[in-house]
C-alpha cells in the first residue's frame, strides 16, 4: 500500500480513537452548577490567551504590516532581485551555455577534417562557445597569434555580457540583511519608547516593537540566502563555460599551428 493511502487511514483511525475517548462518549457524573456558570462566564484571564492563539495564525499581509515601513524597502529589494534573476536566467538560456561533450566534439571534428572540418561542424551552431571559436577561425590565415587574439577579444565581449549586472544582484543580496537589521533597531527603539510613554509598560506593550524587529531581521535573511545561492549558480555557469572555452581554444590553436604555422 502506498504511503499516500496509509497516512489518511492512519489519521482517520486516530480521529476515531480520540472521538471515542472524548467526554461526549464517556459517562461522567453530573457537574456542579458552579462549573456550568464558569463555563458560561469564562474568566477574563482567558481572553489574552485566545488573542495569542489568533495572532499565531498571521497571514503574510499581517506580517508585512507588523514589520513596519522597513518592509517596504525589503519588498522592493526582493522584487528587483526576482526580476533580475529571471532576466539573467532566460538570457543564459538564449545564449546556450551548454558545455557537455563539447570538447570531445571539437576534437573529433579536428581529427577528421582539420580546421575546415571544424568550421563546417560549428558553422550553423548557435552555442556560446561556437560563436567565439568562429570569430577566431576567421583569422586562421594570419597565423596562431591572430587567431588567439580574436578568440580572446570575442571571449571578453561575450563573457562581459554574461556577467553584466551580476554585481547588482550581489549588492542587493548584501543589502537585504542590512536593511533587516535596520528594522531591528527601529523595532527595539519602539519598545524602549514604551518606558517613556508609560510608567510601567507591560510585556504586551514591549512585544509590538520586538515583533517588528524579529520580522524585519528574518525577512532580510530570508531574501539574502536564495540571492546568494542564485548569484553563485550564475558564477558557476560562467566559470564552467570559461574553462571549457580554454580547452577548446587550446585545441584550435594547436591545429592552426600544425596546419598553417
Amino acid at each position: 500500500m502506498r504511503f499516500s493511502l496509509i497516512l489518511p487511514i492512519f489519521s482517520i483511525i486516530l480521529s476515531l480513537l480520540a472521538f471515542s475517548s472524548s467526554p461526549l462518549m464517556a459517562e461522567e457524573p453530573a457537574k456542579p452548577a458552579t462549573e456550568a456558570v464558569e463555563r458560561q462566564n469564562p474568566p477574563e484571564s482567558e481572553s489574552p490567551e485566545s488573542k495569542e492563539q489568533n495572532a499565531s495564525g498571521d497571514s503574510v499581509i499581517d506580517l508585512l504590516i507588523k514589520g513596519g515601513y522597513t518592509m517596504i524597502g525589503l519588498l522592493l529589494i526582493s522584487t528587483i532581485i526576482a526580476a533580475f534573476a529571471l532576466e539573467r536566467y532566460f538570457f543564459f538560456r538564449r545564449n546556450k551555455l551548454s558545455t557537455k561533450g563539447y570538447y570531445e566534439r571539437i576534437q573529433g571534428a579536428l581529427q577528421s577534417g582539420g580546421l575546415s572540418g571544424l568550421e563546417k561542424e560549428i558553422s550553423g551552431d548557435e552555442l556560446f562557445l561556437s560563436r567565439i571559436l568562429r570569430d577566431g577561425l576567421k583569422r586562421k590565415d594570419h597565423g596562431r597569434r591572430e587567431v588567439e587574439k580574436a578568440i580572446e577579444m570575442s571571449a571578453t565581449v561575450e563573457t562581459g555580457k554574461l556577467e553584466r549586472g551580476l554585481n547588482l544582484l550581489s549588492n542587493l543580496g548584501n543589502l537585504a540583511p542590512l536593511l533587516g537589521f535596520f528594522g531591528t533597531v527601529v523595532g527595539m527603539r519602539a519598545s524602549f519608547l514604551q518606558f517613556v510613554e508609560k510608567a510601567a509598560p507591560t510585556a504586551r506593550d514591549l512585544a509590538v516593537g520586538v515583533e517588528e524587529a524579529l520580522i524585519t531581521t528574518a525577512t532580510g535573511l530570508f531574501i539574502a540566502m536564495p540571492t546568494y545561492l542564485i548569484y553563485n549558480l550564475f558564477i558557476y555557469n560562467i566559470d564552467s563555460v570559461t574553462i571549457e572555452l580554454e580547452r577548446c581554444a587550446a585545441a584550435v590553436l594547436n591545429a592552426v599551428e600544425d596546419e598553417i604555422g
